[in-house]
C-alpha cells in the first residue's frame, strides 16, 4: 500500500517531465556567451554582468556548453592523444572500483542475518549493527557510481576534437585535461572510489567491534585490536592520498569542492533547470525520512516471535 502511494505521485511526474524534455527546447533556459577567452565552448550567461561573468571564470565544471540542446557538445582539447590518455586513467580505474564493489557485496550478503537488530540488543549495539549496513550498502553505491561516471567519461573524451585556436589552454597532462574541462566528473570519479573504499573499510572493523554471543575475553580483547588497527590504516590512506593531490591541498577541499559543483549544477533551479530535480530531490527526501526511522525504530517493536511464526 505504501509503495503504491509512493508509485502513483512518482509515475505522474516522470510522465511530466518527459513531456518537458520533448517540446521544450533546452535552448530556451539559456543561451551560451563564446568569447575568446573561451575558445573551448565554456559558457556564460547573457544575463550576468560583464564583471560577474568573468569572476565566475568560465570553468567547464560548473557551465556546460549547449549546441541545439546537446551539453559539451562544443568542447575542444588541445590534444586529442592527451585526452585519449585521460580515457586510459578512466577505464584503468573502474577495475579497483570494481573489485571493491564486488568484495562489499560478499561482506554484506554473509553479514546480513549478523546485523540484524534484536530487541536484547543495547542501543549502541542496534545504531553499529544498522550504520554497517548502511556503509556496506553505501560503499558499493560509490563504488558503482565510480565505474559509471568514469565510462560516461571516458566516452565524452573520445568523442570531441583538437582546438584549432591560437590560444591553447596549456595543460600538459591528461589529468590536468580532466581537471579542466570535465572537474565534476573527475571529481566524483575520484571520490566515489575513495570513499567507497573507506566504507568498506569502516563498516568491516564495525562488525569485528560488534560484540558476538559466546565470546571469550581474549577474543574480544583481540577484536577490539583488529578494528583499531583497521581505523588506523584509513587514517594513514588519508594522509598518503592528501600528500599526492595535484589540485587540491586535501581531500576535505575536494569534498568542499564537490559539494558546491553537485549543487550548482543537479539541485539549483537559477542556474540551469533540469526537469529530473521534480523527482531525484523528492527521492531523496523521502529515502532521508525512511532512513531516520529506521534508525529511530524502538527495540520494542522487534518481536522475534512473532517473526518467526509469519
Amino acid at each position: 500500500m505504501a509503495s503504491g502511494f509512493y508509485t502513483i505521485p512518482a509515475l505522474l511526474m516522470l510522465l511530466w517531465s518527459c513531456t518537458i524534455n520533448a517540446f521544450v527546447l533546452p535552448n530556451s533556459l539559456y543561451k551560451p556567451s563564446l568569447t575568446s577567452s573561451s575558445p573551448y565552448g565554456l559558457q556564460t550567461y547573457l544575463t550576468e554582468s560583464s564583471s560577474l561573468a568573468t569572476a565566475r571564470t568560465l570553468n567547464g565544471a560548473l557551465f556546460a556548453t549547449a549546441s541545439n540542446g546537446i551539453e559539451l557538445s562544443r568542447i575542444l582539447y588541445d590534444s586529442t592523444s592527451t585526452a585519449f590518455d585521460a580515457w586510459e586513467w578512466t577505464a584503468g580505474l573502474g577495475a579497483p572500483a570494481a573489485l571493491i564493489a564486488g568484495a562489499v557485496l560478499v561482506t554484506l550478503s554473509e553479514t546480513r542475518e549478523d546485523f540484524t537488530p534484536r530487541k536484547n540488543d543495547l542501543k549502541w549495539v542496534r545504531i553499529m549493527k544498522q550504520s554497517c549496513r548502511v556503509l556496506l550498502l553505501s560503499s558499493f553505491a560509490f563504488e558503482l557510481v565510480s565505474i559509471f561516471v568514469s565510462t560516461i567519461t571516458g566516452s565524452v573524451l573520445l568523442a570531441h576534437g583538437e582546438c584549432l585556436a591560437s590560444k591553447a589552454v596549456g595543460y600538459a597532462s591528461p589529468l590536468g585535461l580532466l581537471h579542466h574541462h570535465h572537474e565534476f566528473e573527475y571529481l566524483t570519479i575520484q571520490i566515489g572510489f575513495l570513499q567507497g573504499l573507506f566504507n568498506w573499510l569502516f563498516a568491516t572493523g564495525i562488525e569485528i567491534l560488534i560484540p558476538k554471543k559466546d565470546e571469550t575475553k581474549s577474543a574480544r580483547r583481540m577484536n577490539v585490536a583488529l578494528s583499531s588497527m583497521l581505523f588506523t590504516l584509513m587514517l594513514w590512506i588519508t594522509a598518503f592520498y592528501n600528500h599526492h593531490l595535484s589540485f587540491y591541498s586535501d581531500y576535505a577541499q575536494m569534498l568542499k569542492r564537490y559539494f558546491a559543483l553537485f549543487f550548482n549544477r543537479y539541485v539549483n533551479p537559477v542556474r540551469q533547470f533540469r526537469p529530473m530535480m521534480l523527482l531525484y530531490v523528492p527521492s531523496f527526501v523521502i529515502s532521508t525520512f525512511l532512513t531516520w526511522r529506521a534508525f529511530r525504530s524502538p527495540s520494542e517493536e522487534d518481536d522475534e516471535d512473532k517473526l518467526a511464526t509469519k
